[in-house]
């Protein structure tokens, strides 16, 4: 697997895990809160969903700037780590 998702795993992710229909296909300027309308809970089942099953981590000083992340930017802020 290559360090970074591509958009049609993080629509496909989006869409089956999150139960989330894209009306468009992503472009990677999409706001995850404001174009894409995860919510809060949305955004963190997101989050554990891309840990537990990818290995991606967001780092903790990017956690706050989330919601008004766009596709790209959440793709390129992800860090792959080692799963033990």
């Amino acid at each position: 697997m290559s360090p970074l998702l591509d958009y049609t795993s993080f629509c496909q992710i989006v869409e089956e895990q999150l139960e989330v229909t894209m009306q468009q296909p992503v472009t990677g300027g999409e706001r995850l809160r404001d174009d894409l309308q995860l919510d809060s809970m949305r955004l963190l089942q997101l989050l554990v969903h891309l840990e537990l099953e990818h290995g991606y981590v967001l780092a903790d000083e990017q956690l706050a700037q989330l919601p008004q992340m766009t596709v790209d930017q959440l793709l390129q802020s992800l860090a792959r780590k080692e799963v033990v």
